[in-house]
């Protein structure tokens, strides 16, 4: 029986790239990106170990073994395998962002191809591919859609993301165009989430990545087995960018699949925060060391961001603070976190009781400045001795885009964080930049677990 009963030609050209996507060779620059997505969600998924019995519970003992927990070991359906990984992937909000999407694609895609590639034996090769058109759909979509669909309380991640993951494991079940396209119209329905969980510093955002990366792979094995997926998801008149975004797409619109590579706009986070607040962070680390400044040092902060970053559901939370979702997205918190430790880590995250950043919170003005750009900030603290400190961070191509030996420095300063030690973390990264020569891809998950009791 062939896809789509309904009728029409499909809505968009998706389900035919992830067909011509499985039949050619990576381009290099986009597998060496992929590498460096892989050891930096590996390691930040490790970095939140510590998150790990709030996730597992939701995955242990659910057979049958086909897929790994990672940094537990055990083996479970590959549905589960792919939402608990996902969750840890997303644990720390560290893990890699398309940022035109607004969209963690990597906590999406990556979990739930492996867990797939893990329970049909595909080898590196295999997995690296589906692992790229995965990216590519999340990101294309994303990048038209995501800015209305925030307007509108969606969270994109669990809307793009979705989406990737769909698209991601028909490549690896081997869908022809048709049963593809149906996979991932299958997925637009399955697809949600909403930001008042920044705003209510509620806990939904940690299981959003999880129902994403199990969601997709759940469109794309229906799909398998015979399901269809309306033709006209996308911009049908109860689409999905209708429903999501509120906009009209053309169907027909050069999507430049397999032409223009959206994995590489990929960028990362130094820090586990928001992206929003990744800046400030660091321009107050900055400004704290250089004039030698303490919490008792201040009494005023003006945290300036660009008017669209400060308007993000979550920016402004000033508290009470009663989850990781609260701190991580405050940029009053964020930036009394990085003034108090020079440092912004997990366990400061978790301070959300701390008098001292409570203190430093309520002397924080979290300010609109036109001319700054998307992700840069301006931070200016004023001394108890009047002076002004004033250190300014815009972003340029680099700042969060790093190559090879900049994920790999960032992987190793979080190193303290990991249950591994530097000689299992340097094994990760063998694997990973062996990646297309595996014979299966245990090994890249035996290399996560590697150390760990």
């Amino acid at each position: 029986m062939s896809g789509g009963a309904g009728g029409g030609a499909p809505d968009a050209p998706f389900g035919r790239f992830v067909v011509e996507s499985r039949a050619r060779e990576l381009p290099p620059a986009v597998l060496e990106k992929l590498r460096c997505n892989l050891l930096h969600d590996f390691a930040v998924a490790l970095a939140a170990h510590s998150e790990g019995p709030k996730i597992w519970g939701a995955a242990a003992g659910f057979g049958p073994a086909e897929a790994t927990l990672l940094c537990r070991g055990e083996a479970v359906d590959a549905e589960h395998a792919a939402f608990a990984n996902a969750a840890l992937m997303h644990a720390r909000a560290q893990d890699d962002t398309h940022f035109a999407a607004k969209t963690h694609v990597g906590s999406a895609v990556i979990p739930a191809t492996l867990a797939l590639a893990e329970r049909q034996g595909a080898d590196g090769a295999r997995f690296a591919r589906a692992a790229v058109t995965g990216y590519e759909v999340a990101a294309a979509i994303g990048e038209r859609l995501a800015a209305a669909g925030t307007a509108r309380g969606f969270r994109a991640s669990g809307l793009y993301g979705t989406l990737g993951s769909a698209a991601a494991c028909a490549s690896l079940l081997g869908l022809d165009a048709e049963r593809a396209e149906d996979a991932i119209a299958i997925a637009a329905s399955f697809a949600g989430g909403l930001n008042q969980t920044w705003i209510e510093g509620t806990s939904e955002w940690r299981w959003q990545l999880g129902m994403a990366a199990r969601n997709g792979l759940w469109a794309a094995t229906l799909a398998a087995g015979g399901a269809t997926g309306a033709r006209r998801w996308l911009a049908g008149e109860a689409g999905f960018a209708g429903a999501f975004a509120g906009a009209a797409v053309d169907a027909d619109a050069a999507w430049e699949l397999g032409e223009r590579w959206r994995i590489l706009d990929v960028i990362y986070k130094p820090y586990p925060v928001c992206n929003i607040t990744q800046s400030a962070v660091a321009a107050t680390v900055e400004l704290a060391a250089a004039a030698d400044l303490g919490p008792d040092d201040v009494v005023a902060i003006r945290c300036l961001l660009n008017p669209a970053d400060r308007d993000y559901p979550g920016t402004l939370n000033r508290g009470p603070f009663r989850d990781l979702g609260d701190s991580l997205m405050s940029a009053p918190f964020c930036v009394a976190m990085a003034l108090k430790h020079r440092d912004a880590t997990l366990a400061g995250l978790r301070e959300t009781d701390d008098p001292t950043i409570a203190e430093l919170v309520a002397r924080t003005e979290v300010l609109p400045l036109d001319r700054l750009p998307v992700l840069a900030a301006r931070i200016e603290l004023t001394g108890v001795d009047g002076q002004e400190h004033v250190r300014e961070l815009i972003p340029d191509d680099a700042t969060y885009s790093w190559d090879w030996a900049g994920v790999q420095a960032n992987a190793h300063r979080l190193l303290a964080e990991m249950p591994i030690d530097a000689p299992a973390l340097a094994r990760l990264e063998t694997t990973i930049r062996g990646l297309t020569d595996l014979a299966s891809i245990t090994p890249l998950v035996d290399a996560t677990l590697a150390g760990i009791p």
